[in-house]
């Protein structure tokens, strides 16, 4: 009986056993079993935003980019672990660039790109223009132009680039890569690119400072105001003392043929370069023009527009503003000036503010404030010496050579 009983009791003392002993190894398992790979800890929404448009600034600096010549508007919308760009750019390299360049900045993050590349979709085709007056105002915004909301001028033929409308204005991007605001009354828009549609012929350049247009030879006025020299326009054809030429999207005008230069295509207008001396001849005609915020016509100039415009007009391109003239061309001490070399200087002696040309013995034109387009001299003994400018003299840069 008892070693019945006694039996039982083993069995049961086993059966407890197994039961602690499959316990205590359900409770070790966790511990010794492999463990599952560990998702990317998720960045503070703050710390992605603050890594990412730290990222697309350095890409910025390191392309140089300039907001006064090209559209580059990005804006990040962190969700989780997804960031959506958006915004609108005008250059679809540099948004590809950027993107490459941010990438694999913060682990685990995925980036959308919601990116708008300009010209905007919304303008299909038609996303070209030709200036269609004698001389139009490109403004800071849509709707804005006219004395400081002024940026630049163009003239009558000169070719857009459309980006994006809004309120009956167009956002233009002009051939040396300016940006501005143009009314859609002061343009021809087409969906071809002017060079190879409305310029596919020969072509005319206003020569004099000004001209009168047409509707015919001697007629009656085509035009309230004048064409400004530097204007390019189709040329059709001469007939005794007149020149017949096309304007933007309208009929034919006559103006003097002595008014103007003729060219086989569109391409030779500014292409040869005259050197100089043909620089400082065409500065020299607006001696005594009055000072114009922003102009760059015969009009009226600002400093950077006289300096671009006579640059532009014997062969040689350069940008809109003082500062970036300063970016161009070579390095040149102001003991080794040259005839042609270009001079600035600054109200902080950092940037330039303002650019003149050197003629040569101690000599420079320049359109500035208040007084308008002079020459003055760097030498203190010249009775053209002006202490104010040569105190704020920063540098030379030479871009004939």
């Amino acid at each position: 009986m008892f070693s019945g009983f006694s039996g039982k009791i083993k069995s049961l003392s086993v059966y407890w056993c197994l039961w602690a002993l499959l316990f205590v190894s359900l409770a070790v398992l966790p511990a010794c079993s492999p463990k599952a790979p560990a998702s990317e800890p998720q960045v503070p929404v703050g710390q992605v935003k603050v890594t990412l448009q730290g990222g697309i600034s350095r890409f910025l600096e390191s392309v140089d980019y300039c907001d006064r010549e090209e559209v580059f508007s990005v804006r990040l919308a962190v969700d989780g672990q997804k960031v959506t760009l958006s915004g609108e750019v005008s250059d679809s390299a540099h948004k590809d660039a950027m993107l490459l360049a941010i990438s694999g900045l913060v682990p685990g993050i995925e980036i959308v790109d919601s990116i708008t590349v300009l010209p905007h979709p919304s303008l299909g085709d038609n996303c070209w223009g030709v200036v269609k007056v004698p001389v139009v105002d490109l403004g800071d915004g849509p709707g804005s132009s006219g004395g400081d909301h002024t940026v630049t001028q163009a003239r009558m033929g000169d070719r857009l680039r459309l980006l994006k409308e809004s309120q009956g204005w167009y956002l233009c991007q002009m051939d040396d890569n300016y940006l501005g605001w143009v009314g859609s009354s002061d343009i021809y828009v087409t969906d071809k690119d002017p060079e190879r549609s409305f310029f596919s012929g020969e072509a005319a350049l206003v020569a004099s400072k000004m001209t009168s247009a047409y509707l015919s030879p001697g007629g009656d006025l085509a035009l309230e105001e004048n064409l400004v020299q530097g204007t390019v326009l189709p040329f059709l054809g001469v007939s005794d003392a007149w020149a017949s030429l096309r304007l933007p999207g309208g009929p034919e005008i006559w103006v003097k043929a002595e008014d103007v230069t003729h060219f086989d295509s569109y391409g030779e207008v500014f292409a040869q370069k005259k050197g100089a001396q043909g620089v400082i001849e065409t500065a020299k005609q607006y001696v005594g023009l009055p000072y114009l915020w922003a102009g760059c016509t015969s009009v009226g100039f600002d400093c950077s527009g006289l300096t671009q415009y006579c640059m532009k007009m014997n062969g040689y391109r350069i940008r809109r503003d003082a500062d970036m003239q300063q970016e161009q061309g070579d390095p040149v001490a102001k003991e080794d000036l040259i005839p042609g070399d270009l001079v600035f200087f600054s109200k902080n002696g950092r940037s330039a503010s303002h650019v003149g040309i050197y003629m040569g013995d101690s000599l420079y034109i320049h359109s500035a404030g208040g007084s308008g387009v002079g020459i003055n001299s760097f030498d203190p003994s010249h009775p053209d010496y002006l202490k104010s400018r040569d105190d704020t003299y920063l540098c030379a840069r030479r871009i004939i050579k």
